[in-house]
């Protein structure tokens, strides 16, 4: 049907859009170094969270990506950012000129969506990374969930990885480790989410 939405890849089901979720409970150690990390100025460009599906590893990264972006804390959380704030309006919109998300994309002629990320997906961090910010300090960019990138796609990453730009950050939600090439995992800062007892 022409009016039903496209299907997004980083959305389980009838679930709310992690972009959508504001709240995020028992990952406070994690929120704890991430907010530490980024109010210090020791942001690393690039951070692994990983953990089980379902966890909250993409809610943490969008956490995060509102509070680098310019979003007001709120609350005790040093990721708080409230959905009234403009810059959680326009990640909601996926409108923030800033921002730059990867997923999965649409087959349009298949009408369902790819199995994998493609390397045409992947091409557009360098391209999103070489211009400069508009409205905020950062560029910040999510890649969910980055295991499922085929071998060009991890490749034509790995060369944002290899040359970090200044006040870049990529954020890489991952189901499976194991199934990223070394040379992506090297380079990037781990962070585990692990379920609550």
């Amino acid at each position: 049907m022409a009016d039903d939405p496209i299907p997004e890849a980083d959305r389980e089901g009838e679930l709310a859009h992690p972009r959508e979720v504001y709240d995020l409970v028992g990952h406070d150690d994690a929120e704890r170094q991430a907010g530490e990390a980024f109010a210090e100025g020791r942001m690393h460009h690039a951070w692994m969270i990983t953990g089980p599906k379902g966890v909250g590893k993409a809610t943490f990264a969008w956490r995060l990506a509102r509070r680098v972006l310019g979003g007001a804390p709120t609350g005790k959380s040093p990721l708080s950012v409230g959905p009234e704030d403009t810059v959680s309006r326009r990640l909601e919109a996926l409108s923030h000129p800033d921002f730059l998300l990867i997923r999965r994309p649409f087959d349009a002629k298949r009408g369902k969506l790819r199995a994998e990320i493609t390397v045409d997906e992947s091409r557009r961090a360098p391209e999103f990374f070489s211009k400069s910010a508009s409205e905020s300090d950062w560029r910040v960019c999510i890649v969910d969930a980055a295991d499922e990138m085929n071998k060009n796609a991890a490749n034509a990453l790995l060369k944002t990885l290899e040359e970090p730009p200044a006040k870049g950050l990529l954020l890489l939600v991952v189901n499976a480790p194991g199934r990223l090439p070394t040379t992506i995992r090297s380079r990037c800062r781990r962070l585990s989410l692990r379920a609550s007892a």
